[in-house]
């Protein structure tokens, strides 16, 4: 069969019917300036649009500084997708996800929730530790697709956004010195598409209500250039000579 296709591709190409060239290809770049190859992946997604209203809701309550703040976040929340909170990492928060034997996803709470206290007791270096079998799986777990009690964990990780976004929950919510929602969150102009805008999202889907009641966002420290510091770049400047 190989080589009727290779005297194939032979007679199309002397009859000018197929070309054969070599090419160097292109690639994107990502945010480290490193070339990236794209490839289509099964993924995790979060449905941002069951409650996208009650999301602009509560911005309309939370105050800015500056009130440029708000427009760019609500037209954010507005016109995002779902949210894609799965990435291929080999380091990162592991989604808890198990499959039976015939590659059903198992999530649900009891699975999750058992999850959480084997990280909250070991840490979630758990997860990488041991393999799906008893005990990272549930004791009781009974499903239908694996007859056998044989189970795969997901290696993908959680979105870091979706990770970061979570940081009100272990620090506000679960000391009782502090309050939720937090009076101020400050960060960076930029975390309006970052930190802002995935405890947004993560607050509101838990508890209905935003994560913080004001937001500050400070600029960021320009060249001579009027370009700001990077790290990627080499701009920077040595903290000790400031």
């Amino acid at each position: 069969m190989t080589r009727l296709c290779q005297q194939l591709l032979k007679n199309l190409v002397a009859c000018s019917l197929l070309k054969k060239k070599s090419l160097t290809p292109t690639h994107l770049t990502g945010v480290r300036k490193k070339p990236i190859i794209w490839r289509a992946v099964p993924q995790w997604f979060a449905s941002v649009s069951k409650f996208r209203q009650e999301i602009l809701d509560e911005i309309e309550k939370v105050k800015f500084h500056s009130e440029w703040g708000k427009v760019r976040l609500y037209n954010m929340i507005r016109d995002r997708g779902d949210w894609v909170i799965s990435r291929q990492r080999a380091w990162g928060v592991p989604l808890p996800i198990f499959y039976a034997e015939d590659g059903t996803p198992i999530m649900t709470a009891e699975t999750i929730e058992h999850v959480a206290q084997l990280f909250e007791e070991h840490g979630s270096i758990i997860w990488w530790e041991r393999d799906a079998k008893r005990p990272l799986a549930r004791r009781d777990l009974l499903i239908p697709g694996s007859p056998n009690g044989e189970f795969k964990k997901e290696t993908d990780i959680m979105d870091v956004w979706f990770d970061s976004g979570s940081s009100w929950n272990g620090v506000v919510v679960n000391r009782p010195e502090l309050k939720y929602p937090a009076d101020l969150y400050l960060e960076g102009s930029d975390q309006y598409r970052g930190w802002f805008n995935s405890s947004l999202i993560t607050s509101v889907a838990n508890h209905g209500v935003a994560p913080y009641k004001q937001i500050l966002s400070q600029g960021f420290a320009l060249d001579g250039k009027g370009e700001k510091m990077s790290k990627s770049l080499g701009k920077y400047h040595c903290s000790k000579r400031c």
